[in-house]
């Protein structure tokens, strides 16, 4: 058999759920016994969850109709190989889920393209003898399909299918689900895709994707970096003191101070006393300024080096760097020996240098600006000299910390611009 042949088989035996929901149930005689009420199917860690059974209304209570009862699946109509079925009164088992009432309408995780889609149809398809849960319709029509009487429901053939082996559905809500958000899936996507996922989610949606990255501290940090100010405030509210010192420790230190700034008054003491003496020293010296300023902007980390260390030796000091952030590892710091700044060397400038010459000799960026400059006047100094990062200094001239160009967008661009990249993305 060709596979456009049995891509063509695999189509005409696809039914989406909608098609089912309140179809009548009919015994091998011909007789309706009940009608479709739900949709059984057991999640699992992959591939496509087999539907397990099906939940039928008969005589005004709902009883539990198996797998190995369906003789056939199709719109408008269950046919069943039996004449009896047991009437005994449905309940919920480990592990599965209501089609319907648990992901028909919900919110999903595209895991491949890092974005919330909504399930406005469900589709099911055979493989191997058993019917599975293919995929999502996300379409107009889908939605239309699920909101209009069964009678009126158009049989559409075509579907916007988005593979089930792509998607995460939110299960936190169903009661007898134990597969929540696997942290493994979560890892594949950037920390700002994850953001983007929890500020578009209802609050119990992001608390289950929150819920999941935890368990990896530093992964959490990554992602609280990423969210918005309000999501932010509102996850940490909700989280012991012990737990926001962790995700701050092991947050950059500049968006460690704005987050702790933005605690009740009377945990931010304690919160900072519960995290690493190094951390605490760094988010002490960037609370006493003003967050929309170099110094309350800057991180106390970068790359830094004297200036009568080799081309070399620069290099090295990228390549072994623990503490910066990514954004400034494209930039070497350059003081003298008593830590009085002196330039900065762009790392693209010292890979074409000479390995053994003075680093002081590559062309060097004299600019820095005082801990009081306003975001405004940042932002024109950097764009003028076309810097990715610009050098702090204090009132002696010494070198104390460094902002991003990555930091200093954050704080230029509206908070709804964001919301209208998530919507143009088609979420």
């Amino acid at each position: 058999m060709s596979e456009e042949t049995d891509s063509s088989q695999r189509e005409k035996r696809r039914v989406t759920v909608t098609q089912l929901l309140r179809s009548p149930v009919l015994n091998s005689a011909g007789e309706q016994v009940g009608r479709v009420e739900d949709l059984i199917a057991k999640l699992t860690d992959g591939g496509y969850p087999p539907i397990t059974g099906l939940k039928v209304g008969v005589g005004g209570h709902d009883v539990f109709v198996g797998r190995k009862l369906i003789e056939k699946l199709e719109p408008g109509a269950v046919r069943l190989n039996t004449t009896t079925i047991d009437m005994t009164e449905f309940q919920r088992r480990p592990g599965e889920v209501l089609l319907a009432a648990d992901v028909l309408g919900r919110h999903l995780m595209d895991m491949a393209r890092g974005r919330l889609v909504r399930a406005h149809d469900l589709v099911l398809g055979q493989a191997d003898g058993e019917w599975r849960l293919f995929g999502v319709d996300r379409s107009p029509r889908a939605m239309l399909r699920r909101l209009v009487p069964r009678k009126a429901r158009p049989d559409l053939r075509r579907h916007v299918l988005l593979d089930w082996k792509e998607v995460q559905p939110f299960v936190a809500h169903v009661p007898t689900a134990r597969l929540l958000v696997p942290l493994q899936r979560l890892r594949r996507l950037h920390p700002a895709q994850i953001a983007d996922l929890v500020e578009g989610a209802s609050h119990e949606e992001g608390e289950e994707i929150m819920d999941a990255v935890e368990s990896d501290v530093e992964l959490a940090a990554d992602v609280f970096e990423e969210l918005d100010d309000e999501h932010r405030s509102e996850f940490v509210r909700e989280r012991s003191n012990d737990e926001v010192a962790r995700v701050l420790d092991r947050m950059a230190p500049d968006d460690a101070a704005d987050l702790l700034g933005q605690l009740d008054q009377e945990r931010r003491l304690p919160v900072l006393n519960l995290m690493s003496a190094a951390q605490q020293r760094k988010l002490r010296k960037l609370l006493q300024y003003h967050p929309t300023t170099a110094g309350g902007m800057m991180s106390p980390d970068y790359v830094w080096v004297i200036r009568t260390a080799t081309v070399a030796e620069a290099l090295e000091a990228i390549r072994t760097d623990d503490k910066a952030p990514r954004q400034l590892l494209n930039t070497v710091f350059v003081t003298d020996e008593n830590g009085r700044f002196v330039g900065t060397a762009n790392a693209a400038e010292l890979i074409r240098g000479d390995a053994k010459s003075r680093v002081d000799q590559v062309q060097l960026v004299t600019l820095s600006v005082p801990t009081g400059t306003d975001l405004a006047d940042l932002a024109l100094a950097m764009t003028d000299y076309d810097l990715t990062a610009l050098a702090v200094t204090d009132a002696t001239g010494n070198l104390i910390g460094a902002v991003s160009i990555d930091d200093v967008i954050k704080a230029l661009v509206p908070e709804d611009w964001r919301a209208r990249v998530e919507a143009s993305s088609g979420v």
